[in-house]
């Protein structure tokens, strides 16, 4: 069984080895490879990275700046005849049985299949802050996810079936996050998500995450508004557009139907009424659906 865990890097010279060592680590019956695409980065990653090259610990290779979406893209893209995949971000530790675990969640299925988790959050220590990302399980139906994502990225494990539906078919020129995306394309394509609620992981919080967890009374508020007000350039919308686009044949009637949708949205304010307002999206508490649903009404998601 041969694992290709990916990661992004973009100036990670701070807690890069850490993680590098944690997945190293990892337990279980597979051959493992760590891929690393450097974004670019300006500081000692691309030393650490040819260090560790040279060890034979890892492949690594650098391209421009891509932000972190298009450059997991570029790596699935890159590295192909795997059995199974893992994202990994640049700053977190993960446990030694956590790809194991999910691999033997999904081993069974042949078709797209997709394993995510909850995880443990940490400061940049990597001391507990006393909760795990998720209190209740996320929503994996196609309703939900596309409007909504949710699933954390560094948690999933995906097998060559889904792999394949990327690397056999073009790059999407717009998505929200890589995360989100093949989350999307997952279940367009009928495909299985499995979700575990424990945690194999520590999500480590720091002022230079691209993508964190929000947490304190303020700026949990701050945040909120923020997402609400902000227009996404790369929308839900615009995703959907592409994965209709590039997986058109391959995806459920009625799944098509509430992708074309959401595609266009943000044209027509009866259609930005509804989908706000659709009982079909499930979110995760009251809070997140007061503040999704009101940035889809404006057209901002």
């Amino acid at each position: 069984m041969r694992v290709a865990v990916l990661m992004s890097t973009y100036n990670g010279e701070n807690y890069m080895k850490e993680q590098i060592e944690s997945i190293l680590n990892q337990r279980g019956n597979f051959e493992l490879d760590l891929w690393v695409r450097d974004d670019g980065s300006t500081d000692a990653t691309k030393k650490i990275l040819m260090q560790y090259e040279i060890e034979k610990k890892l492949h690594w290779y650098e391209g421009r700046n891509l932000k972190p979406a298009l450059s997991f893209m570029d790596l699935i893209k890159h590295c192909e005849n795997y059995d199974y995949y893992a994202f990994a971000d640049q700053d977190d530790y993960w446990m030694p049985d956590k790809l194991w675990t999910g691999i033997m969640q999904i081993k069974d299925i042949k078709t797209p299949s997709l394993y995510c988790s909850n995880a443990e959050l940490v400061d940049d220590k990597l001391k507990s802050l006393g909760r795990d990302v998720y209190k209740c399980d996320p929503k994996t139906d196609i309703y939900t996810l596309a409007c909504a994502g949710g699933l954390l990225g560094c948690t999933m494990i995906f097998n060559c079936a889904l792999a394949q539906m990327i690397q056999n078919y073009s790059i999407p020129e717009r998505l929200v996050m890589h995360d989100f995306y093949i989350a999307l394309v997952c279940v367009a394509v009928k495909g299985s998500i499995r979700y575990d609620e424990d945690s194999y992981m520590l999500y480590r919080q720091h002022e230079n995450n691209v993508v964190g967890v929000s947490y304190g009374f303020l700026n949990k508020i701050t945040s909120r508004c923020r997402d609400i007000v902000t227009r996404e350039k790369n929308g839900i919308d615009s995703q959907a557009e592409q994965i209709l686009k590039i997986y058109g044949s391959r995806i459920g009637k009625e799944e098509k139907r509430w992708l074309e949708k959401i595609s266009g949205y943000r044209r027509n304010l009866f259609t930005r009424l509804g989908l706000a307002a659709s009982f079909k999206t499930r979110y995760m508490n009251k809070n997140m659906a007061v503040k999704l649903r009101m940035t889809i009404l404006l057209g901002n998601r």
